[in-house]
């Protein structure tokens, strides 16, 4: 992608400055100035411009926020000083053997597919962006048609409503472009391994998730708490406590528009690569052959509803929350859903979910470490194993 990174590049660019707000400075005078902060964030599929402030400053922060999104600078001067920010960000990514695998995986998981790059782009490409390309992005993709407002805490609905009215009712509507696919296709290497002379191994296996609207989304959510979420999981019990193969592992789950993934990840000696992966997979395995006793299952529910209740006790979480299930979900859930949804889950439901998504024809494999690649088709072997 010649362009591969530009969203966050926008997204550094739009809090530099804008029509009335000149300067990075000044932008972040007018809401810290109210006691307030703000940010940006980019992922995969969205760009999230968050604020907190007040609840009485509500139509100061919208009007801060709007112009930034309208009516961005895009400095020339400004652009040059943020390209070589985010150059040496990318640089120093390849410093952190971990967050390395975690950007392998994904090109491993998705390989040629948007979902499947690196959201800061790479070096090659963020060194050609120019500010012509940026204006005509924001003109394709920053449209009302793609724009969420989400608002949480001590707010009145009506008056939310009418000042994004105000603010946004002259903006001109144009038809979103569409979501680019980002299904996983099966006949490709699975295995990705680049050899770095490190005291461990960092090791990423990956298997299909679910969309985020997927009716498996909390089976899967529930699977990745079985599995590696918490020193109580599988994965810590068996391959940390028990084995001693691994000092860090857990498991992390990605949903997205129309598919998702789940990782396991460890940091390992280089002499027990071969042994953990083969005790990860072993973890998958027992899923899909052995139902999850009821006990088990019944604390991780619990242990589900307390981590969601408990990352909602902030507005600015919720806020994210709405905005996000807006934007994946195309509905809003509140907690008392969530909630039923979780407990209704099933042993058979872990069972059938893991079958399918931990099938031999979906696992992945990135390997960060001093092991020979050459090793790649013998792991590729290993992960079709059951």
């Amino acid at each position: 992608d010649p362009i591969g990174g530009i969203s966050l590049f926008i997204e550094h660019m739009l809090i530099k400055g804008s029509r009335h707000y000149r300067s990075a400075r000044l932008l972040s005078e007018a809401i810290e100035g109210v006691g307030g902060i703000f940010n940006g964030s980019t992922g995969k599929e969205i760009t999230s411009y968050t604020a907190r402030v007040p609840g009485e400053q509500l139509p100061l922060v919208m009007n801060v926020l709007a112009d930034m999104i309208r009516h961005p600078l895009f400095d020339p001067t400004e652009i040059e000083k943020e390209r070589g920010v985010i150059i040496e960000e990318l640089s120093a990514t390849h410093d952190d053997p971990q967050e390395w695998a975690n950007l392998l995986i994904d090109e491993v998981m998705w390989p040629g597919l948007p979902l499947g790059r690196d959201d800061a782009g790479f070096v090659e490409t963020v060194a050609q962006i120019q500010r012509q390309q940026m204006l005509d992005y924001m003109d394709q993709h920053y449209r009302p048609s793609s724009l969420v407002i989400s608002v949480a805490g001590n707010i009145d609905h009506v008056q939310v409503i009418k000042e994004a009215e105000r603010i946004f009712s002259d903006w001109e509507t144009r038809e979103h472009p569409g979501w680019k696919e980002s299904f996983p296709p099966r006949d490709t290497l699975p295995v990705g391994m680049i050899r770095k002379e490190t005291e461990q191994t960092n090791i990423c296996l990956a298997t299909l998730g679910a969309a985020y609207s997927s009716p498996d989304y909390f089976p899967i959510l529930l699977i990745n708490a079985i599995l590696g979420d918490g020193m109580s999981s599988r994965l810590f019990q068996s391959i940390r406590e028990e084995q001693g193969l691994a000092y860090d592992i857990g498991s992390y789950f990605n949903s997205y528009y129309e598919t998702g993934s789940l990782v396991v990840s460890a940091g390992v000696d280089p002499l027990q690569t071969k042994p953990a992966i083969e005790a990860i997979i072993h973890e998958l395995n027992q899923l899909c052959k052995k139902p999850v006793p009821g006990d088990e299952l019944e604390r991780v529910k619990a242990y589900v509803r307390g981590g969601v209740l408990l990352g909602l006790e902030g507005t600015q979480q919720v806020a994210s929350w709405l905005g996000s299930q807006e934007c994946l979900r195309n509905k809003i859930i509140d907690i008392d859903e969530i909630v039923a949804h979780i407990d209704a889950v099933t042993s058979q439901d872990i069972q059938r979910v893991a079958q399918f998504c931990f099938a031999p024809t979906w696992r992945r494999l990135a390997v960060i470490g001093p092991d020979d690649p050459q090793q790649a088709e013998y792991f590729g072997k290993l992960l079709k194993s059951v």
